[in-house]
């Protein structure tokens, strides 16, 4: 498989404060990579380095082959790499197809696989929280991303909008949409990930399939705790 993005040996510091050390991964064309890690871990940190919203304080981010270390968000998106946040970005007081108006013309059929066409004419304020993430993600790939990182997706979602989601985010991987997703409910996110990494104090921990991580005394003792309960 042909690698998309290289990250190689990336340190990030703020102040005497160590946020990243020495992080080196790889994507390949078509994976869907799943990044776990207790709070302050630096998985943010990380996806900031990658999409251009920091700079690294050494080492080297590629993507497609090509060097972008400290290149703007904005040239990123022209090459293909794009983020979602974990706070909904989107004009709350446009409607929904508006929305992808601003982007491209050509939204219907990405409207239509992530259920919103029918409320097309809503104000994005009036959406609920499940529908603004679908539109926070439907917005990305609607600047047709060649990589597409998202920040915590299923993040205070009810049960039903977690599935509304999971059938999404199943219409990106038929698209062999790329993607790095960061995410705390891990049930959710193992049902999308062919592999995970493990962030811990800023340092990558290990990485596996999903079955090998839940069953890695490592990430247990730092993350998962004793009571975790494969499903």
């Amino acid at each position: 498989m042909k690698t998309l993005l290289k990250v190689e040996n990336v340190k990030k510091k703020f102040g005497e404060l160590v946020a990243l050390e020495n992080i080196n991964l790889e994507v390949v064309d078509k994976e869907c990579l799943g990044i776990i890690g207790p709070n302050g871990a630096g998985k943010t940190t990380l996806f900031n380095v990658i999409s251009g919203y920091m700079k690294p304080t050494e080492g080297r981010v590629e993507f497609m082959g090509k060097d972008i270390t400290g290149k703007r968000p904005s040239e990123l998106a022209k090459l293909g790499l794009v983020r979602t946040f974990q706070l909904i970005k989107a004009f709350m007081n446009m409607s929904v197809e508006e929305n992808f108006r601003v982007i491209t013309d050509d939204y219907k059929e990405i409207m239509k696989d992530f259920d919103l066409w029918n409320k097309r004419d809503m104000i994005a304020r009036n959406l609920s929280q499940g529908d603004l993430r679908k539109l926070n993600i439907g917005l990305a790939l609607a600047t047709n991303p060649k990589l597409l990182l998202l920040d915590e997706p299923f993040s205070g979602l009810s049960p039903r909008e977690c599935a509304e989601l999971h059938s999404a985010i199943d219409r990106l991987k038929e698209m062999e949409v790329t993607m790095i997703v960061i995410e705390h409910k891990l049930k959710e996110l193992f049902n999308h990930a062919e592999r995970v990494i493990v962030l811990n104090y800023g340092v990558l921990l290990c990485q596996g399939t999903p079955e090998e991580i839940v069953r890695d005394i490592r990430v247990i003792e730092a993350y998962l705790g004793d009571g975790y309960a494969v499903a």
